[in-house]
């Protein structure tokens, strides 16, 4: 009997399970990767401060692609 391969499954744990997972110095850590700064509070759930977090981050505008041609500047077809 061959052991199983593994599989991409094995290694991905639930997003919720994987943040109550995290020692408070990770998490920690990892906060001020995304924020630049240590949590001011750490509350009893983690999930409710990313909650918040995402809550208070403005969204960012977007911004239609610029297209890399511009019709203007093909003229009429006609040379000058």
């Amino acid at each position: 009997m061959g052991q199983r391969a593994q599989t991409l499954q094995d290694f991905l744990t639930p997003s919720a399970s994987a943040v109550a997972d995290l020692s408070v110095v990770d998490f920690v850590q990892r906060w001020r990767m995304i924020t630049g700064e240590p949590p001011a509070v750490l509350l009893t759930s983690r999930t409710e401060m990313l909650a918040l977090l995402i809550e208070s981050t403005p969204a960012a505008p977007f911004k239609a692609p610029i297209p890399a041609w511009d019709n203007r500047k093909l003229g009429s077809g006609t040379a000058r």
